[in-house]
């Protein structure tokens, strides 16, 4: 196994994918004029570390060292007891945060989204060898989190269903970036669809950005430039180092408009 570079470090910990929700939300409350509160922000990116790694370990669970080929799951593997501790912490700091500081309304839909994401984790785990969409699965409930603690706001669902196509785009790089280690640990998803999808997606992503005003299609725009980017170049690309850019690419956008808009 190769030694871990520093940069993989947000990944292996899932820290990236808590990051990245906590920069768009921030993002969405900006264009919206709305004020998240500190405790909603802790408990999203509380929330979204909670979901990523318990999907990673039940991932590993019952699969032998030998047979996992991405650092991040083999980085599980080793250290699933210290995870699985470090996990129950988080989740008891959480479920206390959000009694003690969230609305009536912010924990009702905290509550939905949550019972959606033990729905996603149960499906996936029972129906990967054979077939599940997780790709549409995962970027539909990361746009939920998103919005969660913004809504109710109608203004969202446009923006909400752009940020979703580049979510999707998103998982669907890196998975078919990762075939071959999908196929070693016999799980069937999204990927197995016609290559072609993934360039429709990103046209239709595109497409979105002239429903949007600037607040909403500036950082839309600039994940999706990026990713374009990194897509035509994948062939360049090792697994893991395109698998942290993919990633990556979805911060570059809110946290440019986060910095350029008023």
């Amino acid at each position: 196994m190769l030694p871990i570079r520093i940069w993989q470090w947000p990944n292996l910990l899932a820290l990236d994918a808590a990051l990245i929700a906590l920069v768009w939300q921030a993002a969405f409350a900006a264009a919206l004029g709305h004020e998240v509160s500190a405790t909603a922000q802790i408990v999203l990116g509380l929330s979204v570390w909670l979901t990523y790694m318990a999907d990673r370990l039940f991932d590993v669970a019952k699969r032998p060292l030998q047979q996992l080929h991405a650092i991040r799951h083999r980085f599980a593997k080793q250290h699933a007891r210290a995870l699985w501790a470090l996990w129950g912490c988080i989740l008891l700091l959480n479920i206390g945060l959000a009694l003690t500081g969230l609305s009536i309304n912010e924990l009702r839909n905290g509550a939905i989204l949550l019972a959606l994401c033990l729905l996603y984790t149960a499906l996936n785990q029972a129906l990967s060898r054979r077939f599940f969409p997780k790709e549409l699965c995962v970027a539909l409930i990361y746009t939920g989190g998103v919005i969660v603690f913004l809504l109710p706001n109608t203004d969202l669902w446009a923006p909400a269903s752009a940020l979703a196509l580049l979510c999707l785009i998103n998982c669907l790089m890196i998975g078919s970036k990762e075939q071959h280690i999908d196929a070693v640990l016999q799980v069937r998803s999204m990927t197995r669809l016609p290559v072609q999808l993934i360039r429709a997606l990103e046209i239709g992503c595109a497409l979105t950005l002239c429903l949007l005003t600037r607040e909403w299609a500036l950082p839309i725009g600039l994940s999706l430039g990026a990713l374009l980017i990194i897509h035509a170049c994948q062939k360049r690309l090792c697994v893991e180092t395109y698998r942290v850019l993919t990633d990556s690419a979805l911060l570059i956008g809110p946290s440019i408009a986060l910095c350029v808009l008023p």
